[in-house]
């Protein structure tokens, strides 16, 4: 009996044995089954359709989705937040999943978001046909062992880019914008992000947005929000805006831009080509405005740009005092940057996006003009004084602040234009029109050679412009129009009574002009105007219209777009 019973405690110890045996080799087949998962979201911030962030908390109402990426083609499961209020909240998952190996997971939020994940890739679609709003979808990946105490964590970003198309302040509304990549890339259409690196790309090259209400560009500068697949843009884009009169006008870059997901990207301000927009200078002060927006007695509602020359006085090394009675604002490089001058002896070329001064000198005394020649060459006309430099026209490069490369004799020097066509530079000042063209110009010591002096028919030139490649407008005492192929000038008979036109500006296409004229001063300078005059007929026995600017004494106005 003793030994039955010895067999069978011997059969159960075995038993027990192969049993134990069996439960530990069973940690070797991981294959996937249903588990609960602790996981840790945060919500990162995103760029909203107003142009500034919204930092998103979860809601008692909210889910988040969860994929197990380690799939083929998982289901997304849903959990809702165990700490609702904050932007970071403990979700309890339950899927299927290795018990024992590390998963990949991607989480989600919105829970309702088109978001799909398949053989290691999210795909999801940015909209090709948009109306200015921003949906966005958050996601993040974590790699661990998805049943262990500590569970998983992720913080959730955008998976889309946010451009930002900025409109500038001008007398029109805008309709529609469409995005394009230059260089042919996927801006938008289904978007494919891979897991593992989270680099992404895009079927469709254009982005329509068509605003739900026409946007009212009047008051302020408006932002069209795009949102945009975060890939790589070799030759930049270009948008092209439509306004409600049917016209278009583009904004863009052509070189690289890299969109990141969850960033935002700023276009430069699109202006419209079809408005009328002026710069015009005074004190220490240079502003743009749209003349559609600017009355007979104001111009402060027309606005679209300023700059305070006090703000370059660290630059120029000259108390803010002396950063002051401004003489020229001439708009360069296709009006993306301005030249400034100021009798006070100095030059700025300015960025205008950024308000970054470029270049500057300090050596220019009197300057009343400058020019942006090739090469990154800038000539300044400095007029009348005592000093060495007055009554000439200096040359210096855009590299080289305050050094002067060379310097030509111009008796009260007033004006510079570069004329590309002929490759000569014309200097005015006193009653000399001055032709001169470039010499040594791709060595380190560039001079300009005169090559033919021209006596205007009257003196006290105080302005010239660019009119087309064979015409020059001319003004000071009365004014002219220079033909340069046949030497000859004619008379605006507008200004048949005028000795003191500061600046004069004319469209050969339209016959319009905008000018300032001190014959009769305003303000507190004997050379100083208040008025910004207009005139649709050189001939004509007075102006058209005009625009008051009573607290500047201004001196000059140029065209920025007729």
């Amino acid at each position: 009996m003793n030994s039955l019973k010895l067999r069978l405690f011997r059969v159960l110890l075995l038993c027990a044995g192969t049993g134990l045996l069996v439960a530990g080799c069973s940690n070797d087949d991981d294959s996937p089954r249903e588990l609960s998962s602790k996981t840790t979201l945060t919500l990162s911030k995103y760029y909203n359709d107003k142009g500034a962030t919204t930092l998103p908390t979860w809601g008692r109402n909210d889910k988040a989705g969860l994929f197990a990426a380690d799939q083929s083609v998982p289901e997304a499961v849903y959990a809702a937040p165990i700490q609702p209020g904050s932007q970071k909240s403990l979700f309890l998952f339950t899927l299927s999943a290795p018990q024992h190996a590390a998963s990949t997971v991607v989480a989600f939020w919105p829970s309702d978001a088109d978001l799909r994940c398949e053989n290691g890739t999210l795909k999801t679609v940015v909209p090709t046909a948009q109306t200015g709003s921003v949906a966005p979808i958050l996601a993040g990946k974590a790699t661990a062992r998805l049943n262990t105490y500590e569970g998983c964590s992720m913080e959730l970003t955008n998976l889309f880019c946010t451009m930002y198309v900025s409109v500038k302040k001008g007398n029109y509304s805008v309709s529609k914008a469409v995005v394009k990549a230059n260089g042919g890339e996927g801006i938008a259409g289904e978007l494919t992000i891979g897991i593992d690196d989270w680099s992404a790309s895009a079927s469709a090259q254009t982005i329509t947005v068509t605003l739900p209400a026409p946007l009212d560009c009047s008051k302020e500068t408006q932002l069209i929000p795009v949102m945009i697949a975060p890939v790589a843009l070799s030759q930049g884009y270009t948008v092209t805006l439509t306004d409600t009169d049917g016209n278009s006008f583009s904004v863009g870059k052509t070189e690289p831009v890299t969109l990141e997901a969850g960033g935002k990207h700023d276009t430069d301000d699109a202006r419209s080509s079809f408005v009328t927009e002026l710069v015009f200078c005074g004190d220490n002060m240079v502003y743009m405005i749209d003349a559609g927006l600017a009355n007979e007695t104001t111009y402060k509602d027309a606005v679209t740009w300023s700059w305070d020359a006090t703000e370059a006085a660290a630059v120029l090394g000259l108390d803010k005092s002396r950063c002051n009675h401004l003489d020229d604002c001439k708009p360069v490089d296709n009006g993306k940057k301005l030249l400034c001058t100021s009798s006070y002896n100095w030059c700025v070329l300015l960025d205008i996006a950024t308000k970054e001064v470029l270049f500057h000198t300090t050596a220019t005394p009197n300057a009343h003009s400058a020019e942006l020649l090739p090469g990154n060459r800038i000539v300044v006309a400095c007029s009348g004084g005592e000093s060495s430099g007055n009554n000439s026209i200096q040359l210096y490069d855009i590299s080289q602040p305050n050094r002067i490369l060379y310097q030509s004799a111009l008796g009260s020097a007033h004006g510079v234009v570069w004329n590309e066509t002929t490759q000569r530079l014309y200097a005015i000042g006193g009653q000399s029109l001055q032709i001169y063209k470039l010499k040594d110009w791709e060595t380190a010591a560039p001079s300009l050679e005169l090559e033919k002096t021209v006596q205007t028919p009257q003196g006290g030139l105080h302005d010239m412009s660019y009119v087309n490649s064979n015409t020059l407008c001319i003004g000071g005492r009365r004014a002219y129009l220079y033909d340069i192929g046949a030497n000859r000038f004619t008379e605006m008979m507008l200004f048949s009574a005028s000795t003191a036109i500061k600046s004069i500006n004319y469209n050969d296409e339209t016959g319009e002009l905008w000018y300032t004229d001190s014959t009769n001063p305003e303000g507190s300078q004997s050379w100083s105007t208040q008025t910004i005059r207009y005139s649709t007929d050189k001939n004509a026995s007075t102006e058209t219209r005009t625009i008051k600017v009573p607290d500047l004494d201004v001196y000059k106005v140029r065209v920025m777009n007729w």
